[in-house]
């Protein structure tokens, strides 16, 4: 499935809030994590990961959220 160009940005959009929570609450993340959530393209997968940022509890289980 191709993304429109606007669904790209959404998705683009989100992976960034993503990863800005996470860096504020990590201070670095890790690389790994990062490029799963760089390739991620589903705005409403990522959607759900803003949420699970928010009550974020440990880098292990944010890590086994994106599985």
């Amino acid at each position: 499935m191709s993304l429109s160009f606007f669904d790209e940005i959404e998705a683009r959009g989100k992976a960034e809030a993503v990863l800005g929570f996470l860096q504020k609450k990590l201070q670095r993340v890790p690389k790994k994590i990062e490029t799963v959530v760089r390739r991620m393209s589903d705005p409403i997968a990522l959607d759900s990961l803003v949420a699970y940022v928010v009550a974020y509890k440990g880098q292990d289980e944010f890590a086994e959220s994106l599985k």
